[in-house]
């Protein structure tokens, strides 16, 4: 090649640019060495990590072949992930997305593309918690605008608050 950039030896999967928008410190490029895609974490010291989401069946492969991991956190407050570091076993825990690193000439652990975790709520929707009755609403809002030199000397209630099965005390 006249530019000295390696072509890739096979298609960018569509799922890598919403994975890495333009905004992340991680870069998808092409391996100078084998010619596969992969995603650099240009974040602090630069690693390269295949692409595909490790999970499941595929991260007792991926341990089992020692190659190491980092764990994928989604931040969906800007919209990408951050990579974090994991030491061997010590950090795995079975319900995370990991992305295994890159080895040339070596077949990917995984490639099945990464998902987002689903919001728990829509934003701009209320809460819509615990249920509490006026008197414990103007019991909090009394003990909140309390003066912390009187609240000190406050006794602390013996009702608790709490709806169902969940018991909390006031203090």
């Amino acid at each position: 090649m006249s530019d000295g950039k390696r072509r890739a030896s096979e298609r960018k999967p569509s799922w890598l640019r919403a994975f890495v928008p333009k905004s992340s410190p991680l870069v998808v490029t092409v391996c100078e060495g084998c010619g596969l895609y992969v995603i650099e974490d240009r974040e602090t010291v630069w690693d390269v990590w295949d692409y595909g989401c490790v999970e499941g069946d595929d991260l007792t492969v991926a341990i089992i072949l020692g190659r190491p991991l980092t764990r994928v956190v989604w931040l969906p407050s800007v919209g990408h992930p951050l990579l974090r570091s994991v030491s061997g076993c010590a950090g795995i825990r079975p319900d995370g997305q990991y992305l295994a690193g890159h080895t040339c000439h070596l077949a990917r652990v995984s490639v099945k593309p990464f998902t987002p975790p689903k919001r728990e709520r829509s934003p701009g929707k209320p809460w819509g918690g615990p249920k509490l009755s006026k008197q414990e609403i103007a019991e909090f809002k009394r003990i909140w605008n309390m003066p912390y030199s009187q609240l000190k000397h406050e006794k602390t209630p013996t009702n608790k608050v709490g709806q169902g099965d969940e018991i909390q005390a006031l203090f």
